[in-house]
């Protein structure tokens, strides 16, 4: 699954745990499908590691570029919710947004898990190439079939009804490692961090795996022309109280 953007943003999270199975279908069914059929918003893959505490969800969804993120459609979406992002929003938990520009896109396919990193950086056009290098030198190796590197920056905060739901993350490097198998992949976190630590002076590195859950695509959605897809009402409903 070749990236085309020149951008993404990457989001973790947690949900309140007695929403979590609602959570998964809203996010599954209407969240993904609703922000893929924005324009300028290329495909949506959703992660999940549901056997620890925090940081049980990664979302990332590539973007034309970053100016997607200030067009209407997307504010659209965002000041305007269905009535089911709008109840679910308040349970959201641990939220991070981080809008990236792509720095490097290593490999190819679409590995079945990933790891997360996030980390401050130094800013050098330099080390930026020769970071690209030597993460090239790990694909192949140690189970990684695909890296994407991306630079942060400053973004709105996402609205939420939760006050402390929501943040921009506080890192400014983001690198999104993909390969087959979970387990290979956490067991190559030290090389990968000692790779970013050389080559951009990476510090804070914080890192999550995870497994792949849903992908969403344009060509998917049931209306793949560049709009807002239906709400999933139907589905919102068996969720409620009778």
């Amino acid at each position: 699954m070749r990236f085309a953007g020149s951008a993404f943003l990457a989001l973790w999270n947690d949900v309140d745990p007695a929403r979590d199975a609602e959570y998964n279908v809203w996010h599954t069914y209407e969240h993904v499908p609703e922000r893929v059929g924005v324009a300028g918003i290329l495909a949506g893959r959703r992660y999940h590691a549901r056997e620890r505490g925090e940081r049980r969800y990664f979302t990332r969804y590539d973007l034309e570029s970053l100016a997607t993120l200030d067009g209407p459609a997307y504010a659209d979406v965002v000041e305007h919710p269905t009535a089911w992002s709008r109840s679910m929003r308040p349970s959201l938990r641990n939220f991070l947004r981080q809008p990236c520009a792509v720095a490097a896109r290593l490999g190819h396919g679409l590995g079945g898990s990933l790891v997360t990193f996030r980390f401050n950086e130094e800013a050098a056009p330099a080390r930026a190439n020769a970071a690209a290098a030597a993460l090239q030198s790990l694909v192949g190796t140690a189970g990684i079939t695909a890296i994407l590197t991306g630079r942060a920056v400053a973004g709105a905060e996402f609205p939420n009804t939760a006050a402390t739901a929501s943040r921009a993350a506080d890192t400014n490097g983001v690198a999104l490692v993909e390969g087959p198998d979970r387990a290979a992949l956490e067991a190559a976190v030290p090389r990968v961090a000692a790779v970013l630590h050389e080559a951009v002076r990476a510090e804070a590195i914080a890192w999550e795996g995870y497994d792949l859950a849903f992908v969403c695509t344009r060509g998917d959605l049931p209306d793949p022309s560049a709009k807002r897809q239906a709400p999933r009402e139907d589905l919102w409903r068996q969720w409620q109280s009778p």
